[in-house]
């Protein structure tokens, strides 16, 4: 999904890399004996988040899928599903990295429409 930075086209590996990696390191599709997260951030040690590590997992959803829903994205709500999977993961982070402060979100997008972002606490 690209973005526009500064006029010009972005992707977000591009945008983590050039904006967020002072700070952060990231990785994709990070394997748990539960599965793959989507996508996670490490706090690089010695910088102001070091020692937090955030879980994200993207759910899409075509326009059709959220139309046979009915509901809209304001009052889609997180699926008990999505938070299992999630705390699969955490569980084998937290195995490796016992001392680490994890955040976990569920991003929900919705073809064209929008999207949804969860923190799960």
């Amino acid at each position: 999904m690209p973005q526009f930075t500064n006029g010009r086209e972005s992707h977000p590996f591009e945008l983590c890399s050039s904006f967020l990696s002072r700070w952060l390191g990231f990785t994709v599709e990070r394997s748990y004996p539960q599965g793959r997260s989507d996508l996670e951030f490490i706090g690089k040690y010695h910088e102001k988040f070091a020692g937090m590590r955030w879980v994200i997992e993207f759910k899409y959803f075509s326009n059709a899928e959220l139309q046979r829903m009915k509901t809209t994205i304001e009052d889609f709500t997180l699926r008990p599903e999505d938070t299992e999977q999630l705390a699969g993961y955490v569980e084998g982070l937290r195995r490796e990295y016992p001392e680490a402060r994890i955040f976990q979100h569920v991003i929900y997008c919705f073809g064209n429409q929008g999207y949804r972002v969860f923190e799960i606490k």
